[in-house]
């Protein structure tokens, strides 16, 4: 009898992988859509290092940047020596936000050109927190949310004190989409300083 019930589960179990077994498949296939999506996003990523490394070695900020695994470069400009920013702490700054790339492919890099959105010239300012019309000019964030990825992962990096530029590749910014000001595919620098970690 056990014998009769071990081979019947076998069975059903052998019938079940045979019947899923198309399904599982077409999880690894990649379709159109997604695979013009992740070749759009390493063209972007090659495109963002190179136009950020340049923009270093241009201002001479080759030598003093950090580059994170996601692609974060952090040029320090003042080291603070106070509370570091952590994950869910208040952290009061001040920033300007400037474009870096406008969505443009250079010819330069080896890529089609594409000339970007003329609106949003390479170094304009997008954002400023002194625009906010509060007593000190800053604006407040919680370590680890509330702005965009690279922003949050630099200010994950500081203390109260440093001054940092934060060069951020178009994908840990608004991505292929942009958002209300920033054009698709835009790289960006931040100029950031901790005022207060509370």
């Amino acid at each position: 009898m056990k014998n009769l019930l071990l081979r019947s589960r076998i069975l059903l179990l052998a019938a079940g992988l045979l019947l899923a077994a198309p399904a599982l498949w077409s999880c690894n296939t990649e379709t159109t859509y997604q695979k013009t999506l992740r070749e759009h996003e390493e063209q972007m990523k090659r495109i963002d290092e190179d136009t950020i490394v340049n923009y270093l070695k241009d201002n001479g900020l080759l030598n003093s940047a950090v580059r994170t695994n996601s692609g974060l470069y952090l040029v320090p400009i003042t080291q603070g020596q106070g509370t570091p920013v952590t994950a869910g702490k208040q952290v009061s700054v001040k920033y300007i936000g400037r474009f870096l790339s406008n969505g443009a492919h250079p010819e330069s890099s080896g890529y089609p050109k594409s000339a970007g959105d003329p609106r949003y010239p390479a170094g304009s300012i997008f954002d400023n927190s002194a625009d906010n019309r509060s007593a000190c000019g800053c604006a407040v964030f919680t370590g680890g949310s509330g702005a965009i990825a690279g922003f949050n992962e630099g200010l994950l990096l500081m203390r109260k004190g440093d001054r940092k530029l934060l060069l951020i590749p178009s994908k840990l910014a608004y991505g292929p989409t942009g958002n209300s000001g920033i054009p698709a595919d835009a790289a960006l620098v931040f100029d950031v300083e901790i005022l207060d970690v509370y």
